[in-house]
This record gives C-alpha cells, structure tokens and sequence, in this order.
C-alpha cells in the first residue's frame, strides 16, 4: 500500500532524513521506533502532507502523493493523532464530531458508536478541556476513528499515560484496528508498545531505517550493533569464531569460550548479542546443561521493571535478568559466586 523510495530532507543544523526504501503493507500495524531524533515524527508529517521532502517519492494507493493535484481528498481518507491530544473547547460528543460536520454529513450514529468503543460514552457532554490525560487520549482517537480511514497515522499516541492505563487502551485500540482493516503508521521510543501493538517494526537512527521486519525478528534477530543497542541486547560481546565443527561455532570471548549455532565461517570478527531473559542463573549445574555454562561473579543487583537486573562477570560481562522469588530463593547477593548458563541456540552473532 505505501511505498517509499529513495526519501530525501535536508536540514542546515540537524540530522537528514534519508530513507532508501520503505515498504508498508495494507492493513497492517507498522510501527517505527528509535531514539529522539531520529526522524521519525518527520517521516510521519512527510507522509501525511505536512512536510515536503527535498526528493523521492511515496506511493500510497498506487499514486504518488507528493504530486497530486487532489490533496484534499487524500487527506479525508487518513487520520493523524498527535503526541498531546489537541481538542477545541467543547463537549466530548462535538469534538468527535467535527470530522463528520468537515465532510457535510450527518453523523450521529457514528459518534454515538465511537463513544461506546473507546468507553467515554459516560462523558458525552463533558467539556473536553476537563478530561483526564488517558481520556483525552481516548477522545483523540475516537475521534480519527470516527470518519472510517484507511490510514491512521499516531505520533508516541501513548506518551504520557501511565503503564497501566496505557496497556488497557493499547488492547482496545488493536481489537478495533484489526475487524476493520485499517492500516496504521505508529512511532515510538517505547519497545513494549511497539511488541504489543505493531505486526512489523522499522528501527530509525539518525534519519534512515537501519532494519525492518516482524517484531520477533528483529528482536532476536538485530542486524547491527546501533539496533542491538536499542532495542536491549544487554550483552554486546566482541569475538573472533576460532573453529566451527559443522553449524557450531567456537568464538574466543574475553577469557572463555562461546559456543554458538551459526553459518559465520572460522575467522570472522563478531559480536555475540544475548538477551537478559536467554540467561539462567544457578548455584550449580548439571550434566544436562545447556552448552554455555560459566562460573560467574556477581558484580550488582538492581530492580529491572518487574524483574532484578544480575551484572555478571564470567570472563567477559554478562547481564540477566531474575524475578524476585529467584532472588530469594537461591539467596543470590553482590560477591556470589554462581553459574551463569544459556544455549548455543540463544546466541544472535553480528558479523562486524
């Protein structure tokens, strides 16, 4: 449905926007994420004809819209919702219904449905400007929905919300997007919402798209080093394979030895990416044990959301994470000695 290439805006003092190619599915949920700066607001006001790039083109709807004639009319076929929700003074009910009255056409079936779907039915008459920040943001999107587009295009729609409320309004959101087949543009610096919300995820830096692909990819799949930074590849380990016997790699890491599943070739220089939640912590092993098992120092412990962060050293630094009743139960502190273990399959390499 949307595609883009070869994507250029250049400013005096910050950073460019340059995007090769870009392609989004009809239908689907994209989400990009990245740092602040990364261009990501910028792509999205591009796409929506707030912003107009110095070269490339987008296709959206097999036409190119960075010169059509007809902008109106594109522009009644998506919705944009903007990181602080901007409502005018009046009641709830009027300001999700002032994109029907744009359009000349009377909706009140429509407003009463959105009313319901977004659970602010109780405050119809309310005046917008007395609603709480999760409200509004109901209301904003209430709102973009009301007028049925095809694109919907959310700017960190969740910013300022607080976990919980932010969660429940995410599950709502996605079961209303989905019956209806709208496709949706979202950016964000926040991971988790882009795992709950997105079908496919682009990371941005520094004005381009350094990966693309389905959450789960790239996730445990990052393509660099800057997209295993960001997206909390805790261990970034620095490596050369000195022997590969079959699709098992030996890699020289500090003062031991990874093993690891991969087609790199004996030779190659790598960074060997493991997630926090791939290591188990033990005080001791077994024969069973998966390939990867060291003797480890506890360097710290620190609370980690719902979990505790464990700084290890076991010849090269080593991050897990433990739930609390680990914590606990196996009396883990600051100078342990344990066992850190994790499988040759858990291992992501990056080719440096």
């Amino acid at each position: 449905m949307i595609k883009i290439k070869n994507l250029k805006l250049r400013f005096p003092q910050s950073i460019n926007l340059s995007i090769d190619e870009l392609f989004i599915e009809e239908g689907r949920i994209f989400s990009i994420i990245g740092p602040n700066g990364a261009g990501k607001t910028t792509l999205l006001n591009i796409i929506a004809l707030f912003q107009k790039p110095d070269d490339g083109n987008i296709e959206i709807w097999g036409q190119n819209i960075l010169n059509m004639k007809d902008v109106v009319n594109f522009r009644r076929k998506i919705s944009f919702v903007f990181s602080q929700p901007y409502l005018f003074c009046g009641t709830v009910y009027d300001n999700i219904a002032l994109p029907l009255r744009l359009r000349g056409v009377d909706g009140a079936k429509a407003v009463d449905e959105m009313l319901g779907l977004f659970k602010i039915g109780h405050l119809k008459s309310n005046m917008a400007k007395t609603l709480s920040q999760g409200e509004k943001y109901r209301l904003s999107l209430a709102r973009a929905f009301v007028s049925r587009p095809k694109l919907l295009l959310l700017d960190e729609p969740f910013l300022s919300l607080d976990r919980v409320y932010k969660e429940s309004l995410i599950n709502d959101l996605r079961g209303l997007i989905k019956p209806n087949g709208v496709s949706v543009i979202f950016v964000t610096q926040d991971q988790t919402e882009a795992l709950t919300l997105a079908d496919t995820i682009a990371v941005m830096k520094d004005g381009s798209i350094l990966q693309q692909g389905e959450p789960q990819h790239i996730f445990t799949m990052p393509a660099s080093k800057e997209v295993a930074d960001f997206i909390g590849a805790e261990t970034l380990v620095e490596g050369m394979i000195t022997r590969k016997e079959d699709n098992l790699c030996f890699i020289k890491a500090g003062d031991n030895f990874l093993e690891v599943v991969s087609t790199y070739n004996e030779g190659d220089r790598v960074l060997a990416c493991i997630r926090p939640e791939d290591v188990i912590i033990a005080r001791q092993i077994d024969s069973n044990s998966a390939r990867n098992h060291f003797k480890a120092k506890i360097i710290d412990i620190k609370p980690w959301g719902l979990e505790y962060k464990l700084n290890l050293y076991c010849g090269f630094n080593l991050i897990a994470s433990v739930t609390k009743q680990s914590i606990k139960n196996m009396d883990l502190k600051v100078k342990d000695e344990v066992f850190a273990v994790f499988k040759a399959t858990a291992i992501h390499l990056i080719k440096r």
